[in-house]
């Protein structure tokens, strides 16, 4: 269930899985506003372990007693939520396999707790191998700092267990790869305008989805000057890394209309329909125009997709269209919002299964739609070299300015 916010700024944000109701029930739960809190509320765990992650997940709302080096204070609602959730299971995972309360656990039942989670002999409650496996283990190890520290001040010392904890990245994230024919395909079934406006934004933005899409106004949409193409203006407020304004240089048209038939204006949510009847229905629009995924049908008798194409795989794909024509890694990292460039290394790895294609693999007809894509592809290049001459120009016109400034005074000083 999608919910709302209000953010730092004073603004209304679409929070798209509602995580700041669900840590605010759990804070009614326990008895927070009362101060007569309930350190016990974790059944399926020890006393003492339920104890402990109660107590830390209210300093980590607090902004309390955090590790030396970190931002400061109170920590995100998703965080919040993520970090009880995934302690709740992972001690009840160790506590049950072990025999043992939580303060009696070793560094040999930690790690072979986590090893037994990676190679897939230890299934999850549905017998099947757990996923992100790195993300238990990053959470159980900032607990457990959290815990040295906290008992050091009472006098107490923990041994540090997580010492030779791998919270590395377990496995490359699973998507469906498709191409711009093939959102062409998607577009053309889907079931209103919306929709069709939506897949094309999606791949041609590459924005994060769900809360970087649900929360872009129609106000964050803007012309290029002297130019058929939008903007779009991702706001740090929103965004998991930081604000950007990039080229819409594939939808812009379909965007302008699109706005102009549902009448966006100012403060009005671009895409606001919820996450999880949108990701539906795009998985079915996928299912049917590309056979991504397989259909079942649910209790309720509804014909759903499983293993279909998410939101987020359009990001994926959009990198993927995008990385031939980028010519320089910041420009990369700046539209997509990474601070690094090892997604853009990971992309180019991917992109690299092409390498063993051969000439036989070439032998297609040439169609008109292909030519009509093959320009557009050269257009954006062009729009592109166009804006990274333009900031050379001006980089030149400042340093000319600077310099010329230098020499007069120079002059002046001389005389």
């Amino acid at each position: 269930m999608t919910g709302r916010i209000i953010n730092k700024y004073g603004e209304i944000e679409i929070d798209p899985c509602n995580v700041k109701a669900h840590h605010e029930a759990w804070l009614r739960r326990i008895g927070f506003e009362s101060q007569n809190i309930d350190l016990h509320s974790f059944k399926e765990i020890s006393p003492k372990a339920s104890e402990s992650i109660t107590k830390y997940i209210l300093d980590l709302h607090n902004g309390r007693n955090l590790a030396k080096g970190t931002r400061r204070g109170r920590r995100s609602y998703n965080h919040l939520t993520n970090s009880r959730m995934r302690l709740n299971n992972i001690i009840r995972i160790m506590e049950t396999r072990c025999k043992k309360g939580l303060f009696d656990l070793t560094e040999n039942d930690v790690l072979t707790t986590f090893n037994a989670m990676r190679d897939g002999t230890l299934p999850n409650k549905f017998g099947r191998p757990h996923l992100c496996v790195s993300s238990y283990a990053k959470a159980f190890m900032a607990f457990w700092k959290w815990l040295m520290r906290t008992k050091k001040q009472e006098g107490i010392i923990f041994q540090n267990i997580t010492e030779n904890l791998d919270t590395s990245a377990d496995r490359k994230p699973k998507w469906s790869y498709f191409t711009l024919q093939d959102v062409e395909k998607m577009a053309s079934v889907a079931p209103s305008f919306y929709y069709k406006a939506l897949v094309y934004f999606l791949f041609d933005s590459g924005i994060r989805a769900p809360k970087e899409l649900m929360n872009v106004r129609a106000m964050d949409i803007t012309p290029v000057p002297n130019s058929q193409y939008l903007f779009l203006n991702v706001r740090a407020e929103t965004s998991k890394t930081f604000g950007r304004k990039i080229k819409l240089m594939i939808c812009s048209d379909i965007i302008k209309q699109y706005m102009e038939m549902y009448n966006k204006k100012g403060q009005d949510f671009l895409f606001p329909t919820g996450y999880v009847p949108t990701h539906r229905v795009v998985a079915r629009m996928a299912y049917k125009a590309l056979k991504i995924g397989q259909e079942y049908k649910a209790s309720s008798r509804k014909t759903f997709v499983k293993q279909g194409v998410s939101l987020y795989d359009f990001r994926h794909n959009s990198v993927c269209h995008y990385l031939p024509i980028y010519q320089s890694e910041n420009q990369m990292k700046y539209r997509y919002g990474w601070k690094s460039a090892e997604m853009i290394h990971y992309y180019s790895e991917f992109m690299g299964m092409k390498d063993t294609i051969t000439d036989e693999d070439m032998l297609v007809d040439t169609t008109k739609a292909e030519i009509q894509q093959m320009l557009q592809k050269e257009q954006q290049k062009v729009a592109i070299l166009q804006e990274q001459l333009a900031c050379q120009r001006k980089d030149t016109d400042d340093r000319i300015k600077q310099l010329e400034a230098l020499m007069l005074q120079k002059f002046a000083d001389h005389f």
